[in-house]
């Protein structure tokens, strides 16, 4: 299938109809600092293409298997930046390998005047006090978790949380969670003990005025929140920002061999984050890192830092549900029978914090009694288990690391790419890996038999 989209087409000023649409004057008045052009061109090519990927469905008939061709026409304020065969190399291969598509670009000069996120003016600058860490905020548990670990272990830092939300029960749902790690934070803290926490939501979205069908794999919806967060961080003036998610959930290797890659969500694999990270620095012409200080452990093992970190009441007002919301009246807001919300009840339970997570907070409950259940509700589980099975073969084979990569391929290239990128020796990185899926394997053996003894 082949799409094309000239989103020069719309009108001058972005602001009026546009095609695609982001509240980026939260980035300049959050720090009370105008957005550089470079970041506003980054985020104009971000929107462009997840508009394109929304608007261009997919067709699995036939050899293509969902694979797209799109062309995108885009106006930017530095056209010879983004025309820079280095720059345009990074950008096709990043989008290659998350949406599986081929995309080609037309860069034309920006004829409108700057956005007001441009050209606001603040009497004073209000950076947050250093140093600071800038991370990515969805709302979800591992958000929460790996909030819990950093300011544990750095409480005298600042906290940027970035969120990007398209529906307003999302944006609710990530601001009355801040404003509870606020309150737990102060609770019998002295005022210099406790962390500058500050929340920068940006809404975002497309507009569709012929009301047709969108492509709901969204493959580059990843790529939005990750332009948001390094924009965030250069607005506050740090060279790092940090993706707070599992190693199972950002590797999300395939549940069975009728996975395609178009069927993988690749939003914070590490391959991702390391592609992004090349394409941002030459697209901005200044390094920002994409770190994720939780790729080597398990859901289960990040979650124990809540039992420590006084945030755990909080895990009930997390959502993790791939369907979230629900919007269905007085129905709990996850599903769960989604593999997120199976992953969920499994790490909760793994951490010992399934106190937490009550049943009667999911729609379908797959762990009471399978006997009364829809078999399209149990699909996620059974699939999840299958997993479990053929990760626990390749571990007990002589060559634990060499079944795995000869079983999940993708392994070893995000190994040989971390080795090189950060300078640690393969066989570390191999044997972190193992230990990996060793630890999640070991909880789902404590799981399952709890969960599904009748």
């Amino acid at each position: 299938m082949s799409y094309s989209f000239d989103f020069t087409a719309d009108t001058q000023r972005l602001e009026l109809d546009p095609s695609y649409w982001v509240d980026d004057r939260r980035l300049s008045r959050a720090f009370c600092h105008a957005l550089p052009a470079s970041l506003a061109d980054l985020l104009d090519v971000v929107m462009a293409v997840y508009a394109a990927d929304r608007r261009s469905l997919r067709n699995f008939k036939g050899a293509a298997t969902g694979q797209r061709r799109i062309t995108v026409r885009v106006w930017v304020r530095d056209p010879d930046r983004w025309t820079d065969p280095e720059t345009a190399s990074k950008l096709h291969v990043l989008l290659k390998w998350l949406s599986e598509d081929e995309w080609s670009f037309h860069f034309d000069e920006r004829k409108g005047g700057p956005r007001p996120s441009e050209t606001e003016h603040f009497l004073f600058e209000l950076p947050p006090a250093l140093p600071v860490s800038v991370s990515l905020f969805s709302g979800g548990l591992d958000s929460i978790a790996g909030l819990a670990v950093r300011v544990q272990e750095e409480p005298s830092r600042s906290y940027v949380l970035v969120s990007g939300y398209t529906h307003n029960r999302l944006a609710f749902q990530q601001r009355f969670q801040v404003q509870c790690i606020k309150s737990v934070l102060r609770q019998g803290a002295a005022p210099e003990e406790i962390p500058e926490l500050r929340h920068l939501a940006v809404p975002f979205g497309i507009r569709n005025p012929n009301g047709c069908q969108e492509e709901k794999s969204q493959r580059t919806r990843g790529l939005v929140f990750l332009a948001l967060g390094v924009a965030a961080a250069v607005q506050a003036g740090t060279d790092t920002l940090w993706v707070h998610e599992n190693g199972i959930g950002a590797l999300n290797l395939p549940l069975s061999e009728a996975q395609l890659g178009v069927d993988n969500y690749r939003g914070v694999h590490p391959r991702s984050l390391m592609l992004a990270e090349d394409l941002f620095a030459a697209a901005l012409r200044q390094q920002v890192r994409i770190k994720n200080p939780f790729l080597f452990q398990t859901k289960a093992e990040m979650c124990t830092g809540l039992r420590s970190g006084r945030l755990a009441d909080i895990i009930k007002e997390t959502v993790s549900c791939d369907g979230f919301p629900q919007r269905i009246r007085n129905q709990p807001p996850q599903c769960g029978y989604c593999t997120s919300c199976v992953l969920r009840r499994q790490s909760l339970h793994a951490s010992g914090l399934e106190q937490y997570d009550p049943a009667v907070g999911y729609r379908y409950d797959v762990f009471r009694g399978q006997a009364d259940l829809n078999q399209r509700y149990l699909f996620g589980l059974e699939l999840m288990r299958g997993q479990i099975h053929k990760i626990s073969q390749c571990l007990s084979c002589n060559t634990p690391w060499c079944t795995l990569a000869a079983s999940f391929p993708e392994l070893g290239r995000v190994q040989a790419e971390l080795s090189a990128r950060e300078g640690l020796r393969a066989e570390v990185v191999k044997d972190r890996f193992v230990r990996l899926y060793e630890t999640y394997v070991g909880e789902w053996r404590s799981f399952v038999p709890a969960k599904l003894a009748a």
